[in-house]
C-alpha cells in the first residue's frame, strides 16, 4: 500500500505561490565592521537576493559577510556563539557568504525572518547593498481565505497573527515550523488541518500529508512515526509517539467530518485501526491504557506527568471514531463504542477524585495539571457543569500544573468550549494569544510562558521557533464560535 498512498500525496502536491517583498533599506557605503538591518515589515518565508555594488573602485579581494535572519527583533541582539541548546547549532539562521563580484546574489537556501542583520567582516573597499528582494513563498492560496470581520481591535488582531502563522507553515506540506524542522509532524498538522478548513479551505493539503503519514514505516505495535520527511525524498521519522498517533485518527475523522470526503476515510481506515487496536491491547488490569509500546507527548511542560492526559485523548479518539464510523455505516462501530463507554467508567473510577473535582491519582503520583482536566473533559468523563468545575477549579488554582506550548493551550480552550465555559475559553485565548501580539508576535511562537520568556524546551531561547504551526489554532476559535461578533 505505500506505493499507493505515495502516489495519492504526489497527487495533492501543491502549488507554491510566490509574494515578492521589496524592503525598504536605504544604500550607503558599508566597510569592514559595520552592519545594517534589513525589515521586511512582516514575517515571511522565502529566498533572499540583493545587489552589490562598490561607489569608490572596484574591489580587489572577495566581499565577507555575515547574515542572520531573524523571526524576531529580540534574535537581533542575541549572541549565538553562547548557544548551549540540545539541538544542532545548525539550525540557527545565520550564514557566511564570500561575494566575488558586484551585481545581484541571490541566496539559495529558504529562510523564516521578520529581520535580517547584515555585518560586513571583510573588504578591501567600501561596498554597497540594495535592491533588497525577498521571494517569499507559500502554498496559501491568498483570494482563497475566507474575510472575517469583527469590530473588536484584540480578536482581529489575534486572528490576523494566526492566519498569517498558517500560511507561512503551508508549503509542501503543513509544516511544523519554517524556521527550524521544516517537516510534517502529526500533532502540528491535526491544528493546520483544523484552522485551515475556516480560512483557506485546502482541502487537497490535508490529504496529503494524511495519505504521507499513511505511507510511513510502522513500528511492531502499527503505531507510524510522529513525523515524517517529504523533501526532497519521503523518510519516515524515528519517534513513534502514542498520543500523536492518535492525532492522525482525528484528523482522519476531521476530515469527513469538513468535507464528507469518505472515499479518503476509507484509504486510511486499517491505518488508523491499528492505532487504536495497539492501545486497547495494551491496557492494564483495570483497563487503562498503558505506555508500553511508544512516547508521549502532550506537552513540553517540565515535569508533568502524563498517564491521566494520555488516557482522555485516547477517549477522545475513540468518540470520534466511533461516530465516523456509525455515520458511514460501519458495523466495527459498536465494538469501538462499547471500548469507549469501559474507558470513561474505568477513567472515572481509578483517575477521577470525585470528593475533590479533581483527576488525581496514583498513575500520575497525585499531580493536579490542567492538561488531565482538559483531555479527562474532552475524552467525556465529566460532563456539563461538573467538567466547567472541573476546569475552572484546577485552571484557576495557583499550584496546578499549566500548559506551555500553545499545542496544550489549544485543547484546553478547546475543552473550555465542550465544557460550556464559552466566556472563559474567550478569555483564555486573549490571554495567550493576546500576550504574544502585545509581545509584538508577528507569527505565534513554539511556547509561550507569560512568567518565563526565555523558556525554551530545548535548553536556550534562541533554537525556539517563533512561527510555529500548532500556535495557529487561535483563528479557528475565533471563526467557529464567531468570537467578536456578538
Amino acid at each position: 500500500m505505500q506505493s499507493y498512498y505515495l502516489q495519492k500525496a504526489d497527487e495533492n502536491l501543491p502549488v507554491l505561490h510566490t509574494t515578492v517583498i521589496r524592503p525598504e533599506a536605504e544604500p550607503r557605503p558599508l566597510t569592514n565592521g559595520d552592519t545594517m538591518v534589513v525589515d521586511l515589515g512582516n514575517h515571511y518565508v522565502g529566498y533572499l537576493s540583493f545587489h552589490v555594488s562598490h561607489p569608490h573602485w572596484y574591489n580587489d579581494a572577495p566581499l565577507r559577510m555575515e547574515l542572520r535572519f531573524c523571526e524576531t527583533a529580540r534574535e537581533l541582539e542575541d549572541d549565538y556563539n553562547d548557544y548551549h541548546g540540545s539541538l544542532s547549532r545548525s539550525w540557527l539562521q545565520d550564514e557566511l557568504i564570500n561575494v566575488d563580484s558586484p551585481g545581484v546574489y541571490k541566496m539559495s537556501r529558504r529562510y523564516a525572518a521578520r529581520y535580517i542583520l547584515i555585518k560586513v567582516l571583510y573588504t578591501s573597499q567600501p561596498v554597497a547593498l540594495s535592491e533588497f528582494t525577498f521571494e517569499a513563498v507559500s502554498s496559501a492560496d491568498m483570494t482563497a481565505l475566507k474575510p472575517y470581520d469583527t469590530t473588536d481591535e484584540e480578536l482581529a488582531a489575534i486572528d490576523r497573527v494566526a492566519v498569517h502563522t498558517l500560511r507561512n507553515c503551508m508549503q509542501r506540506v503543513f509544516e511544523d515550523g519554517p524556521k527550524r524542522d521544516r517537516r510534517l509532524w502529526i500533532g502540528d498538522l491535526r491544528l493546520e488541518a483544523l484552522a485551515n478548513y475556516y480560512t483557506f479551505g485546502d482541502v487537497s493539503l490535508v490529504k496529503r500529508c494524511l495519505y504521507l503519514f499513511a505511507a510511513a514505516d510502522k513500528n511492531p505495535y502499527g503505531l507510524m512515526p510522529g513525523y515524517i520527511y517529504e523533501n526532497p525524498i519521503f523518510v519516515s521519522g524515528y519517534w513513534h509517539i502514542l498520543d500523536y498517533g492518535f492525532m492522525f485518527v482525528n484528523t482522519l475523522c476531521d476530515l469527513y467530518s469538513h468535507t464528507g470526503d469518505a472515499e479518503t476515510f476509507r484509504d486510511m481506515c486499517d491505518v488508523a485501526k491499528r492505532i487504536l487496536d495497539s492501545a486497547e491491547a495494551n491496557k492494564d488490569e483495570h483497563g487503562i491504557v498503558d505506555n508500553t509500546c511508544g512516547d508521549w507527548f502532550i506537552d513540553w511542560c517540565p515535569g508533568l506527568h502524563k498517564r491521566t492526559a494520555f488516557e482522555g485523548i485516547y477517549l477522545y479518539t475513540l468518540e470520534r471514531w466511533s461516530r465516523t464510523l456509525e455515520a458511514l455505516g460501519y458495523p466495527e462501530a459498536a465494538e469501538y463504542r462499547a471500548r469507549l463507554e469501559a474507558g470513561r467508567a474505568a477513567s472515572r473510577k481509578y483517575l477521577y477524585d470525585a470528593e475533590k473535582k479533581a483527576f488525581i491519582n496514583a498513575r500520575d503520583e497525585y499531580q493536579y495539571s490542567v492538561h488531565a482536566a482538559a483531555w479527562m473533559v474532552l475524552g467525556g468523563v465529566v460532563e456539563g457543569e461538573e467538567a466547567k468545575e472541573v476546569l475552572l477549579k484546577v485552571m484557576n488554582d495557583g499550584e496546578s500544573v499549566k500548559p506551555f506550548t500553545p499545542y496544550m493551550h489549544h485543547y484546553a480552550v478547546d475543552a473550555l468550549f465542550c465544557a460550556g465555559a464559552r466566556a472563559e475559553a474567550e478569555q483564555h485565548l486573549r490571554h495567550i494569544w493576546g500576550g504574544m501580539v502585545k509581545d509584538g508576535a508577528d507569527t505565534f511562537f513554539e511556547a509561550y510562558v507569560p512568567t518565563d520568556p526565555d523558556f525554551s524546551s530545548y535548553g536556550d531561547r534562541k533554537m525556539n521557533s517563533n512561527c510555529h504551526a500548532w500556535s495557529c489554532t487561535a483563528t479557528y476559535f475565533i471563526r467557529k464560535y464567531g468570537l467578536g461578533q456578538d
